[in-house]
């Protein structure tokens, strides 16, 4: 299994695969650094590469650089291999992939997940000392909490799990407290099998819930409250490519580093 993150020379892609890189390290995982020839400074690719190489070894992780000409000989070389997850870099802000590389690879179809990530802040990757994961209620896959855990583990961080439930007015006008506290409860009851998992890897997390009328506007606001380094959302993959549930506000406006993360079943 390895894990692999596309470069083209740019410090957004550099920081993508310093994620990527911190991921291969906690999973005992190879790294494939991958560039596609194109229109991209040669000179600037081969800096980026160096500088990640090199740092991968001090890590002693296994690591290998790939040139391909085109995308279909890059397709080739990973459908050939047993993936882990597929690192990529973004910077649209106008809308979710809009002709960018993201869209190749998720038209594409590899069989494998994708987490492809949004950088505002290139220095934010150094150190990651609080991580949140938003959720809906208690939704969270298997896949997502495994994602989750590796970084926070992978950075010693403080992690949170951020719950959201979306309420209309009439009910946010008659929220009781005993009420928010009675789903809390069941939330906390649907994610038990999660805290027992993360007992097991000497993890620790918290967990938090609010009801929201825009659930966009309060989880962005909870983020930038408590100054998270990294937040890690879910992918929501349809024939529009995403669905537009309030959280995909944190991919389309971050607030801070942004892992949108993928899982294969959710691409087809």
């Amino acid at each position: 299994m390895r894990v692999i993150s596309f470069i083209n020379g740019s410090l957004i892609s550099e920081s993508a695969s310093l994620y990527a890189l911190h991921y291969a390290k906690e999973m005992k995982l190879k790294i494939d650094f991958i560039h596609i020839e194109s229109q991209d400074n040669l000179s600037e690719v081969q800096t980026s590469l160096k500088k990640l190489t090199s740092l991968a070894d001090s890590y002693e992780v296994e690591n290998e650089v790939l040139l391909f000409d085109s995308f279909d000989g890059a397709k080739e070389y990973l459908t050939s291999k047993e993936l882990d997850v597929i690192f990529c870099a973004t910077r649209h802000n106008h809308s979710f992939f809009e002709k960018s590389f993201a869209q190749t690879l998720l038209k594409a179809n590899i069989k494998t997940d994708l987490a492809i990530v949004k950088i505002v802040k290139l220095s934010m990757h150094e150190s990651v000392d609080k991580i949140v994961m938003p959720i809906r209620g208690s939704k969270l896959s298997v896949k997502k909490f495994s994602f989750f855990s590796a970084f926070t583990l992978a950075y010693n961080a403080k992690a949170e799990i951020y719950s959201l439930d979306k309420s209309s007015k009439g009910e946010m006008a008659n929220l009781s407290t005993q009420q928010e506290k009675e789903r809390f409860q069941e939330i906390l009851f649907n994610l038990k099998h999660y805290f027992t998992l993360a007992k097991m890897m000497h993890l620790k997390f918290s967990l938090k819930h609010n009801f929201a009328l825009l659930a966009d506007e309060k989880v962005t606001v909870h983020i930038a409250k408590n100054n998270y380094d990294l937040t890690i959302i879910g992918g929501h993959h349809d024939k529009n490519f995403f669905g537009h549930h309030p959280i995909d506000i944190l991919f389309k406006t971050p607030i801070t580093n942004t892992l949108f993360f993928i899982p294969y079943k959710d691409q087809v």
